[in-house]
């Protein structure tokens, strides 16, 4: 239960407090459907007791509990103690119903037999429904509270039924009473016999049930504390990290291993022409820009299976397979890059604001092998992708300028692309059907290249 004089600020105090909410109107409900099936169930105007007394005055004194959960359910905190103290009223009041042959007259002496007959009619079906409804709180303190008060309650009961005039009960507590079977028999057909000891299991077993259902409720709340902190890391961790990213740093058991040697896919995506774009327009609007694009490249990236590594002004990197496996990255990443600038060109046709200055996307693809780990110490680290694969991907978009094409793919790539998708590689290679070696800078020797002349 959400503490009495600290607002409910964590997510597990919010996630208790909208169910707490939320049962106390479910147990309202459910309580109007308890006393409506009592009074079916019991009100039968050919049994011994239905002259005796009318359900439905008695159901009556029910009906204000309805209106205080209500009350509380809507009031909040300030006002949970009527709800204790309404579940003191309620075991008294649900005991007192089970037992009492008549109780509008609860001082009238009734027939021996009467005692026997309401007791072996009702027992504690009544007090097994109310706990299941008091479930429904979601509160373990609540639960025993009632659980507590239903056994007080039944003790005073069992007491009461004792000094009835003229109930014969038998304990079975080791008196010197040793009758025969037949006695035996005949004791237990006598109307006016009470059964104690098969009263008393059956309170105890209510007050089982009750523990029972105190510990599953608090480990029910334990595991909804331990996922909402889950979900909460989980959402710190996305407001640092792209959101494809941080569900697979979630759902590992371990940290990413330092220096693990990964085989992956990694794509450029830059802006050309972005600087004398943004010379020449205000900040806000440059801003906006980015954010479109940004947008644009982050959804793509992410619907075939990338992980956005992260952003470098205009350029957008990203790695396919470098922290998950992937059955067709290279694919992925050709499509992705497609789809990039396919949804571009047609966002900037579709808004006025760029139409004077159409800017084209330039594309960098390679396959190979990199190292994927943690940089940084202790309370700053980043998982990233590093080695001369990315740093090849970030050289063939830069040559797009060089080459008059929207998309570079090295030779690794295109091979890769081949291994894994045989029958959709050809389609999907198509439209780069120009092949050169270029000379890149950081490397020795010359790299291979497919690119599509636009």
């Amino acid at each position: 239960m959400p503490s009495k004089t600290e607002p409910s600020n964590t997510l597990f105090e919010r996630l208790v407090a909208r169910e707490e909410k939320r049962g106390l109107m479910l147990v309202a409900f459910l309580r109007i459907c308890l006393l409506a099936f009592i009074l079916l169930l019991f009100s039968k105007p050919d049994s011994p007791t239905g002259k005796l007394y009318t359900l439905l005055e008695v159901l009556a004194w029910f009906i204000p509990g309805v209106f205080v959960q209500l009350f509380v359910a809507f009031r909040g905190d300030k006002a949970y103690w009527m709800i204790y103290l309404l579940a003191v009223i309620d075991a008294a009041l649900i005991v007192y119903v089970s037992v009492v042959p008549d109780p509008l007259n609860p001082l009238l002496d009734h027939p021996a037999w009467l005692y026997g007959f309401v007791v072996r009619d009702r027992g504690v079906v009544f007090s097994m429904i109310m706990m299941a409804i008091i479930i429904m709180t979601f509160s373990p303190r609540l639960i025993l509270w009632f659980g507590f008060w239903l056994f007080v309650s039944w003790c005073g009961a069992i007491w009461w039924l004792m000094t009835r005039p003229g109930v014969i009960v038998s304990q079975h507590f080791g008196d010197e009473w040793n009758p025969t079977q037949q006695e035996i028999i005949d004791t237990y057909n006598l109307p006016e016999f009470v059964d104690i000891s098969a009263l008393a299991e059956q309170v105890i077993i209510v007050i089982v049930f009750t523990l029972a259902c105190a510990v599953m409720v608090s480990r029910l709340r334990v595991l909804i504390n331990q996922s909402a902190a889950s979900e909460r890391a989980h959402g710190n961790l996305a407001r640092y990290f792209p959101t494809a990213l941080a569900d697979q740093l979630a759902d590992r058991d371990e940290p990413v291993r330092v220096g693990e040697r990964r085989e992956c896919v990694i794509l450029f995506a830059d802006v050309i022409g972005f600087s004398r774009f943004a010379e020449k327009r205000d900040p806000q609007e440059v801003m906006r820009f980015l954010n479109q694009f940004h947008q644009i490249a982050t959804s793509q990236i992410g619907a075939y299976g990338g992980i956005v590594e992260k952003y470098i002004g205009d350029a957008v990197m990203a790695s396919f397979a470098a922290f998950d496996d992937l059955e067709h990255p290279a694919a992925n990443a050709l499509c992705a890059a497609q789809a990039i600038i396919t949804q571009v060109a047609e966002w900037q046709a579709k808004d006025p604001a760029n139409g004077d200055a159409p800017l084209e996307i330039g594309v960098g693809l390679n396959f190979g092998p990199a190292v994927v780990g943690d940089i940084g110490q202790r309370e700053a680290v980043t998982p990233a992708v590093i080695g001369a694969t990315v740093n090849l991907a970030a050289r063939l978009e830069k040559a797009t300028r060089e080459l008059g094409s929207d998309t570079v793919m090295s030779e690794q790539f295109a091979s890769r692309l081949r291994k894994e998708a045989p029958i959709a590689a050809p389609i999907l290679l198509a439209r780069y059907s120009q092949t050169q070696t270029i000379q890149v800078k950081g490397f020795s020797e010359p790299v291979g290249v497919l690119f599509n002349a636009c």
